[in-house]
């Protein structure tokens, strides 16, 4: 799959999380590219969260609606020793997507801006 905004291709490879337990694995354990990402699907809009326990890099983390449109985002942080970094990510509106990607991709994409994603 790959994600698009603007008709423009911002991510190459994007990974698909719809079943619980790749949702729950996620990001964990590996570390991915700049053109990598994983979009995680819920059955419902709702305030899901993510934690950054296991992850060996920080991450821009995109909140989307049903539509695509993004309604939060943030840069999360690894995991570290620093209590700091022990933090829950939860939007600030609901969601139905979660797409974790490369810390670059975070100027890259707005809050309001909907994104597209297809099988490449």
């Amino acid at each position: 799959m790959y994600l698009e905004k603007n008709g423009e291709r911002i991510i190459e490879d994007l990974e698909y999380a719809g079943r619980f337990l790749k949702k729950i694995k996620g990001l964990m354990f590996r570390e991915i590219e700049e053109n990598e990402g994983i979009l995680m699907e819920f059955s419902e809009e709702g305030k899901w969260s993510i934690w950054m326990f296991f992850v060996p890099q920080d991450l821009s983390v995109f909140f989307l609606d049903s539509k695509g449109v993004v309604v939060d985002r943030v840069k999360a942080k690894k995991v570290t020793l620093d209590p700091r970094t022990w933090k829950i990510y939860k939007p600030k509106r609901k969601c139905k997507y979660i797409l974790e990607c490369s810390p670059s991709c975070f100027d890259d994409i707005g809050i309001g801006e909907r994104l597209e994603w297809n099988h490449g």
